[in-house]
Order: structure tokens, then C-alpha cells, then sequence
């Protein structure tokens, strides 16, 4: 058996890159990227019945504590369900710019909600929330009105609310978990929070 020390470098750098291309064929495929997006999406449903607190719970507490709530979901890190309220520390009253934004992230099992906060600094997470600050700003809804909205419109737990551009509009994606563990995608209007179909 050859070893790997032993081998010319050239040969080792062909195999390394036949590696990282071999690699990123399999992980690129559409299927493979969907089958798992579909089973973390299965493991978030399952988990959801372990929360103590509803989405419009976190929203209420962000609101209150840390500013205004531009966005929330629950999600699964390192097998905890995590609830994430992302924040603009300053409200609407002042721009992405002259704004804190963060995000309030804790453990959503636990019976009193302590959310550790992030104050954004990358430029994914800051594009992000500026862009939902942003949103929000031309609505007088707030989150938990768009909570109560989806919840009137389709049954279940309503698990994340993100304000969103569809189809060169502003709306609210909403994911709503059945009773029979199914996720539902809503998009409402963002002024109104009707429907859209």
C-alpha cells in the first residue's frame, strides 16, 4: 500500500483537487441539497411542541427589551430548538445606517426566555437585517400583528416571519407548522397582512 508521504507532490496535488471537485459535485446536486433541507426542515417541525414560548412570545419580549423585532424563527442548533428575534435596537425612527441591528437568539426549551445578543458586524447579516429594517418601515404592522394574521389565515404554529420582496413587492414569507407536522408557506401582503395568492 502506497503512502501518502511517499507520494510525489504533483500526484498529491491532483488527488487533493480531484477531491474538492469530486466533493463539490455531490454536495452542488440539486437532490442532495433538497433532501437535506427537507429533513432539517422535518427535525425543526418535530421539535417545535418542546418550545415554551410561541413565536409572537420572543417578538413581544424583543420588542420591549432590545428594540424594534424585524424578523423571527425558530431553528435547531447543535440539537437545542433556538428561537431568533432579529432587532433594530433604534426602532424605525432611524436607518439601517445609524441603527443597531442584532439578533436575540436563545434556547426556546427552557421556561424563562434568555436570548444571548449578536450585534451584527458581517456583511451577510447586516445586508439582511437592514434590508428587513428597511421593509418594515414601510408598514404599519408589526410582527405580532403578522403572527395573529397568519395564524387567522391557516392553522397550526406559525414558526418564522421574515419580511420579503415577491414579485417586486414587499410582503411577509410565513411558515406555519400543522397539527399534522406539514409546513405551510404563507405570503402576506406587507401593508395589509391579506394573503397573497
Amino acid at each position: 500500500m502506497t503512502r501518502w508521504n511517499s507520494l510525489p507532490n504533483t500526484m498529491k496535488s491532483l488527488m487533493v483537487v480531484a477531491s474538492a471537485v469530486l466533493f463539490g459535485m455531490l454536495t452542488s446536486h440539486d437532490g442532495i441539497t433538497a433532501e437535506y433541507k427537507e429533513k432539517a426542515a422535518g427535525v425543526l417541525l418535530s421539535r417545535l411542541k418542546d418550545s415554551k414560548h410561541s413565536l409572537a412570545d420572543g417578538i413581544r419580549q424583543a420588542d420591549k427589551a432590545y428594540g424594534l423585532a424585524i424578523s423571527a424563527k425558530f431553528e435547531v442548533k447543535a440539537d437545542t430548538l433556538m428561537l431568533s428575534v432579529y432587532a433594530a435596537k433604534e426602532g424605525l425612527n432611524k436607518d439601517a445606517e445609524r441603527n443597531n441591528l442584532m439578533e436575540l437568539l436563545g434556547d426556546a426549551t427552557k421556561a424563562k426566555w434568555g436570548p444571548d445578543i449578536e450585534v451584527f458586524e458581517d456583511k451577510p447579516h447586516i445586508a439582511r437585517s437592514a434590508m428587513q429594517l428597511t421593509l418594515m418601515q414601510l408598514t404599519k404592522l408589526t410582527l405580532e400583528d403578522v403572527v395573529k394574521k397568519a395564524a387567522a389565515a391557516q392553522s397550526g404554529t406559525v414558526y418564522s416571519v421574515t419580511p420579503a420582496i415577491h414579485n417586486g413587492k414587499p410582503a411577509f414569507d410565513v411558515l406555519v407548522a400543522t397539527p399534522d407536522s406539514k409546513s405551510i408557506h404563507l405570503t402576506l401582503d406587507l401593508k395589509t397582512g391579506k394573503a397573497i395568492k
